[in-house]
């Protein structure tokens, strides 16, 4: 690592704040910011991270991919999340080059549909106004909704939404585990990381299913168009 390269450790999220980073890590990443993009010291683009040092790795949350399930299971077998739930940041490159880095990825029609179920059939959290949520009960209305968005702006699409292939820097991530084989790939990540490979209940409540349901085949067009390139670098079938 080279000399000028910030201490990792430095990077952590305030307490009672797990989205914002500590005031230290935010003048880093300012001093980095200034030091032009020529530099090369952050990552091109921003990601959703979780970040432990005591275990070494980082973390790209995917939106509606066991989210939740794997950060209690952190939680619960003393795994220290340094930088929690830190939204939208570029990350200085050097300073977690030794880290292992992972994700994880599901069909994208089984998060979308997960999506639909959780944040627009049972919340309203994209402010529909009455006339409009009750259209957008309907999954290919949502689909519709959705299509009309740039799936690949973040910011400015919203996370449960954006493509998976935009959440994770593809040129730097060691491991890309799958939902649909969660258990075994989250007990190799484990592995990797040090940590205890136990069994830990699911605590997404929207758990994987939409393939076991009837899907119009609009729906599944509209998906595979919105996510073509999803389907193609982590290679489901469209």
């Amino acid at each position: 690592m080279s000399a000028d390269a910030p201490d990792p450790a430095l990077f952590r999220t305030r307490p009672g704040n797990r989205r914002r980073l500590v005031p230290a890590a935010e003048a880093e990443l300012g001093r980095l910011t200034a030091a032009g993009e020529e530099s090369g010291w952050l990552s091109p683009l921003a990601y959703n991270l979780t970040i432990s040092h005591s275990h070494r790795f980082v973390w790209y949350r995917v939106a509606k991919v066991a989210t939740r399930t794997i950060r209690h299971h952190c939680e619960s077998h003393g795994v220290s999340l340094d930088v929690d739930h830190a939204m939208r940041v570029r990350y200085p490159l050097a300073a977690f080059a030794d880290y292992f880095t992972f994700a994880f990825v599901r069909d994208p029609l089984d998060r979308f549909v997960s999506a639909w179920q959780d944040k627009v059939v049972h919340n309203n959290y994209y402010a529909f106004d009455e006339a409009t949520h009750e259209r957008m009960q309907v999954v290919e209305e949502f689909a519709r909704w959705t299509a009309a968005q740039d799936l690949s702006a973040v910011p400015g699409t919203d996370q449960h939404l954006t493509l998976q292939s935009r959440m994770i820097d593809l040129n730097r991530v060691d491991f890309v585990g799958r939902l649909e084989t969660f258990d075994r790939d989250f007990a190799e990540v484990c592995e990797r990381v040090g940590a205890p490979a136990v069994p830990t209940a699911p605590q997404n409540q929207t758990a994987p299913g939409g393939r076991d349901r009837q899907v119009s085949d609009e729906l599944r067009d509209l998906v595979a168009r919105m996510y073509r390139r999803d389907y193609q670098v982590f290679g489901y079938p469209a």
